[in-house]
């Protein structure tokens, strides 16, 4: 059973199973059920993440365990560095090609929260990147609003 309690925010009142959602077998989603994210979780978008979470869950576990005892090592007075065994990259004599235009002009707009009017003003901002700060914006929930608020934005400026 795959859930993705970690994905969601959990709402005020925990649900399990949310009603409205095709959810596919061995998959469990807990939150409110909000009909525009049913059309970006879809089945098939279910079924791919449910397979990432299956495939890398345990290299997942084992940074989070890795960043977690780093942490440690700082809270106790340790300063972070570069690993010993990649001096050679650093000390290197290697160059790279110049980044190519479409690349090199990289104007950050640094924005939040993840609402319509926030995303308007990012986008007439100038810049090239759009840059969401917020604790949770990772989340499945914002991550939706965000696809949300851009479909509307678009079809409105059409």
């Amino acid at each position: 059973m795959v859930g993705f309690e970690t994905f969601l925010e959990a709402p005020a009142k925990e649900t399990k199973g949310v009603v409205g959602y095709d959810v596919p077998e061995g998959v469990d989603i807990r939150g409110r059920y909000d009909p525009d994210f049913a059309r970006i979780l879809t089945k098939d978008a279910l079924l791919f993440v449910a397979g990432l979470q299956r495939e890398f869950r345990s290299h997942v576990k084992y940074a989070m365990e890795c960043r977690k005892e780093a942490k440690m090592r700082y809270n106790n007075g340790a300063l972070p560095g570069f690993d010993p065994a990649t001096k050679y990259v650093r000390e290197g004599e290697w160059v790279c090609a110049a980044p190519p235009r479409a690349v090199a002009d990289r104007r950050v707009e640094i924005t939040g929260p993840v609402e319509r009017k926030m995303i308007i003003n990012a986008l007439n901002s100038g810049a090239n990147v759009l840059w969401y700060v917020r604790k949770s914006v990772l989340s499945c929930r914002n991550s939706c609003a965000l696809i949300v608020e851009c479909e509307y934005i678009t079809y409105e400026t059409e």
